[in-house]
């Protein structure tokens, strides 16, 4: 019963990774690569909601250090393109109390300065702006025609309702103001700082996270809902945002989560954030990783707990794609990966290693066959946005490396690298090198052979291979070909073979070559030779006849 229970729950949770991949097409592009003049410190939006129309009402402060000797500079904003169409329409933009001149584009608005900024001036602009989000603000109806507002910003949507350096490089704090019906709850990114009754039906909500985050997890949600404050998990306050229809199903899915950032915090280091909110929303996708305010599509909420898994791997966003951010989008492996692998580190943890086996067996399969009909690395450069990274190189062939790391250097040496990893780049932008450097440090080996052959290489291992036993020398003998064209993988490989009365007996070699022989002492005649038999490479392998048999 557990395997087949944890069996669904990853099902869906595949499915929901290609609800993200249909639903990519209709993404805003993003650049795959940012080189910025500026690096924004911080965020203070100002947002006003009515139910009665789509259109915002906002004001943003944007604070800046400039890189680089400047008079001008850009920030992605999505500008309408006339008077009536979706987008938002600037009506003021201030710098240093006066009204600074600009010019805009339909994804960007340029800012002229009156004076040349050197290297490390720190400026503020304001900008006042009104209009109906194309993108990034999800504005609707919730499941039970509930007036909804809900951010959806990854990987590049924030702009299409707020101004921002929109690229999960530039990581910045933030201050949330929303103005929206009394009837109605905000939640959004950090600390809630204030909550006013403004006596005219309204009610003026302020959040603060003070921690840097990128804009792909800087969000608000607006509707009506009902609460839960959990137990703390080492003083983080763990809560649960359902709407009221759902509170008793969405309270019992959502009340794992202490559990989960209990067993991360063991494992990683302290929670990132000032809290932990799991929102029901309209989101896009199955589940979204904003800092501290995770969003779930509300259709997932059903009371049986069938996606604990789900937020096992949002939650460990929180760690990788938040904390510590992937330096450019071909590194995203570093955040879905990584969040996968937690989610498969909690799944052993709850479930037992047997289902942890169940899921990398299902895994391999599915990494296989996509491989097989996509010719890309995990680190692809050649990818036009970041929604054709979301595939299962990205997530679980990513994870699976993790595994075969581990497997490789030890349970210790590798949880100890993780949290080196995470305590050396929290709340900064890390690449798969820093990483790998990281490890190395940690295992004292060199890791770049394992790291180039599964990350940046477009194929993996196959392997054709027999054994023959010598009764005379009493040794197995296996003839090993790898079939993969180009160059050999490095691969550690566990042989079992079972002796006549049923006893397992595990041998070890080491792959370098396309062509191998080895020949290992065996005091006994095998009945039965497996290659790998726990499946801890991720490879394909096909079992031959010895071309003469005579000997066995």
């Amino acid at each position: 019963m557990r395997l087949f229970r944890l069996s669904y729950i990853r099902l869906l949770f595949l499915l929901m990774i290609g609800l993200w991949i249909c639903n990519s097409g209709n993404a805003h592009p993003a650049t795959l690569s940012r080189d910025s003049l500026i690096d924004v410190l911080h965020y203070q939006f100002w947002i006003s909601l009515k139910d009665s129309s789509a259109e915002i009402q906002a004001e943003a402060r944007i604070r800046f250090i400039v890189r680089k000797p400047i008079q001008s500079c850009s920030l992605d904003f999505d500008i309408a393109s006339t008077t009536d169409a979706t987008g938002m329409h600037v009506d003021e933009v201030r710098y240093q109390q006066e009204t600074l001149s600009y010019t805009t584009s339909p994804a960007q608005i340029e800012l002229h300065f009156p004076r040349l900024l050197s290297p490390g001036d720190t400026a503020e602009v304001t900008i006042r702006y009104h209009g109906r989000p194309a993108d990034g603000l999800i504005i609707g109806k919730n499941m039970f025609g509930e007036h909804t507002y809900f951010g959806d910003n990854w990987p590049a949507r924030a702009h299409d309702w707020l101004p921002v350096h929109d690229h999960p490089s530039d990581k910045a704090t933030v201050d949330f103001f929303v103005e929206a019906p009394c009837n109605d709850q905000v939640i959004a990114n950090g600390r809630l700082m204030e909550r006013t009754n403004l006596r005219n039906g309204y009610m003026l909500t302020h959040w603060r996270e003070s921690v840097p985050i990128p804009t792909k997890v800087m969000v608000i949600g607006v509707a009506p809902f009902a609460v839960q404050y959990l137990q703390p998990v080492n003083g983080v306050p763990i809560e649960s945002w359902v709407y009221p229809e759902n509170k008793s199903q969405g309270f019992l899915d959502f009340s794992v989560a202490a559990a989960i950032v209990k067993y991360f915090d063991s494992l990683l280091g302290a929670f990132p954030y000032e809290k932990l909110a799991n929102v029901q929303s309209t989101t896009r996708y199955g589940g979204m990783e904003n800092a501290s305010c995770i969003f779930y599509d509300e259709r997932l909420i059903s009371g049986k707990q069938q996606i604990t898994l789900t937020l096992a791997h949002e939650i460990g966003h929180q760690w990788f794609g938040d904390c510590v951010t992937e330096i450019d989008w071909p590194h995203i492996w570093l955040s879905e990966a990584f969040a996968t692998f937690m989610s498969e580190a909690f799944a052993e943890h709850a479930f037992g290693k047997d289902s942890l086996l169940h899921i990398l067996a299902h895994d391999r399969k599915l990494i296989l066959h996509y491989d097989s009909l996509h010719q890309t690395p995990v680190i692809n450069y050649h990818a036009r946005n970041p929604e054709q990274l979301l595939n299962p190189d990205s997530y679980q062939k990513g994870a699976y490396v993790l595994q075969m790391l581990k497997n490789m250097i030890g349970d210790s040496l590798f949880w100890k690298g993780m949290r080196t990893y995470v305590q050396h780049y929290r709340n900064q932008n890390a690449s798969t090198e820093d990483f790998m450097h990281i490890m190395e440090q940690v295992s004292h080996r060199s890791l770049e052979v394992f790291f180039r052959q599964w990350l940046y290489r477009a194929v993996n291992p196959v392997l054709s291979w027999y054994w023959k036993y010598d009764t005379i020398q009493k040794t197995l003998m296996l003839h090993i070909t790898q079939l993969q064209p180009g160059e050999a993988f490095e691969l550690p490989v566990e042989i079992q073979a079972w002796d006549q009365k049923g006893d397992s007996h595990l041998f070890s070699i080491h792959l370098h070559q396309k062509q191998q022989d080895f020949t290992m002492p065996c005091k006994f005649l095998p009945r039965r030779v497996s290659l790998d038999p726990m499946g801890k490479i991720l490879m394909e392998q096909f079992e031959q006849t010895p071309p003469d048999k005579h000997k066995q």
